[in-house]
């Protein structure tokens, strides 16, 4: 999600923190566009689809320069999950399976070939 996106949608939470529908004006997204960033209406129309996309809005509906959102959920970037210890120690039992079957075939085939060398 971009920094645009992040901005509206912070707009968005501070405006309704229950996530009810609120009505919301162009001018008050515009505030929310950070410094530098072009505040035009096609700008603001791809950020809200943008946002709806994503599951972050619900937009009910838009009627000149005023817009019906409700919040659904708060972004939060996604992290991978630091590997556990034990997932790592269960990735080494196989590799221990395999060398003690290995060693038991190998083991087993040396007996076989003892008893026939010997009879």
């Amino acid at each position: 999600m971009d920094r645009i996106c992040n901005a509206v949608l912070d707009r968005i939470f501070t405006l309704s923190p229950a996530g009810r529908y609120v009505i919301i004006a162009e001018d008050e997204f515009y505030e929310a566009f950070p410094d530098g960033s072009e505040k035009t209406y096609d700008e603001l129309e791809r950020v809200l689809s943008s946002l709806r996309g994503g599951g972050y809005i619900d937009l009910k509906y838009s009627r000149g320069d005023m817009y019906c959102v409700a919040p659904l959920k708060k972004y939060v970037e996604q992290q991978q999950p630091p590997i556990p210890e034990e997932e790592e120690k269960k990735d080494r039992k196989p590799d221990f399976i395999f060398f003690s079957a290995f060693a038991g075939s190998a083991l087993g085939s040396l007996i076989v070939a003892l008893v026939f060398a010997l009879i």
